[in-house]
């Protein structure tokens, strides 16, 4: 009698293997490092709240290709600006994780509510980068002048 007729050969390994495969698809991987957005404060920018400067607050800019997205935390709230689309959207503080200087938030994370805008300049004003923008519903005009990195490309030596 051969090893396939008796049909005990083979029948429990391939038995084992189905399970840890069926187990391994049912355990979700670990977040990986990229499930992530670090924010890191922008150096010498300028805040201003109807034309006052504010006491507390960061702007934050993340390492990623979309630089028309700053994070700002005013007191505890934090919006989120986007230049290019023109939306400024709130974020619950329990979403962020300060690591240092540094914020860091899940990619998937959801905003709280959009907060309705008007009145959006966005432009080059020599040594630094202009967003303004008014609150709708507050009434309240934010002002954000952040550096920009001289180019020393054209200089001639």
């Amino acid at each position: 009698m051969t090893a396939r007729a008796s049909g005990r050969c083979g029948s429990p390994w391939v038995a084992a293997v189905a399970a840890l495969l069926l187990l391994a698809a049912a355990v979700p991987p670990p977040a990986a490092a990229g499930d992530r957005i670090l924010w890191t404060p922008v150096r010498d920018a300028l805040f201003t709240i109807d034309g006052k400067p504010v006491k507390v607050w960061t702007v934050y800019h993340s390492k990623e290709k979309k630089e028309h997205r700053l994070l700002l935390l005013v007191g505890t709230r934090y919006l989120m600006i986007d230049t290019q689309l023109r939306l400024i959207t709130e974020y619950d503080p329990a979403v962020f994780e300060k690591k240092g200087g540094d914020c860091d938030m899940p990619r998937e994370a959801k905003g709280v509510k959009a907060l309705p805008s008007e009145d959006w300049i966005v432009r080059d004003v020599g040594t630094s980068y202009l967003v303004h923008a008014q609150l709708k519903e507050e009434g309240r005009l934010l002002e954000i002048e952040l550096p920009k990195m001289p180019d020393f490309r054209n200089v001639l030596w």
